[in-house]
Parts: C-alpha cells; sequence; structure tokens
C-alpha cells in the first residue's frame, strides 16, 4: 500500500486528488494540509510514502516543504503538483530533492501513475517540462 500526503492550499482540488488516489486498490491518502506549516509539523508524524505537494502555497512554497521534510525523511518522495510552468520553480524542486514534478492539468490516470512511479523510488518529471529543464542544465554547464 503506497501512504501519501496531500499538500494544496486549495479544498477542492485535495478531494479531487484525494478521491483519485483513494479509488485505487494500491494507494492510500493518510493526511492533507492546506498550508506550509501544517505539512511540515504533520507529514513526520504520519510517515507517508509520497507527499504530494501544491508548489505555491499562502505560507511559503511546496519546494520548501519538500527540503524541509526530506532533510527528516530522506526517503521520502515528493511530488511537485502545479499549476504553473515555471523553470526557476522546477529547478529548485529537483535541487529541494523531489522526485517528480507533474502539472495539474495531468490526466488522472497519469497522476496516480506519477505517484506510482516516485513510490518505487524512480524520477519522473512532466514531458512538458524536461526539456527546460535540461536546457537550464546545459546552460550552467557551459
Amino acid at each position: 500500500m503506497i501512504r501519501v500526503f496531500l499538500l494544496d492550499d486549495h479544498e477542492v482540488v485535495r478531494r479531487g486528488v484525494a478521491a483519485l488516489l483513494e479509488s485505487e486498490d494500491d494507494i492510500e491518502v493518510i493526511g492533507e494540509a492546506g498550508t506550509a506549516e501544517s505539512a511540515i509539523a504533520r507529514i513526520p508524524a504520519l510517515e507517508p510514502d509520497v507527499a504530494v505537494l501544491d508548489v505555491r502555497l499562502p505560507d511559503g512554497s511546496g519546494v520548501d516543504v519538500c527540503r524541509e521534510v526530506r532533510s527528516r525523511m530522506p526517503g521520502l518522495a515528493c511530488l511537485m503538483l502545479t499549476s504553473f510552468a515555471d523553470d526557476d520553480a522546477l529547478f529548485d524542486a529537483v535541487m529541494a530533492g523531489a522526485s517528480g514534478y507533474v502539472l495539474k492539468q495531468i490526466h488522472g490516470s497519469d497522476l496516480v501513475g506519477a505517484v506510482r512511479t516516485v513510490a518505487s523510488g524512480q524520477s519522473l518529471l512532466d514531458p512538458q517540462t524536461t526539456a527546460a529543464m535540461l536546457q537550464r542544465l546545459r546552460d550552467q554547464a557551459a
């Protein structure tokens, strides 16, 4: 069973993602939060396998949450879920230890697959953002 924690400041998004994930036999949503502060407090206590984190939050960012909780739980897979194709946020998320980065426009079945992918220890970047990340790495190396 894959244990998932959800962080999004929009309750409707959390409910929708939770319903989608919980319809799967191998995934259980064990907790959720609407703020970075709450997520940082709750994630270590609940010990999920995967944290699905919104990038932009009213009191911080999912990237900061990823960095903070992974410093305490290095085995936690963080999957960033965002509405914005933001190269800087993508780069920061990868540097913070995120295992995956997908846009909220993703199909439901693809989101379920993304959770399974990062839970298995693999990495996943939204195809739309992969090219931008690779170009940024090439530019930095040059």
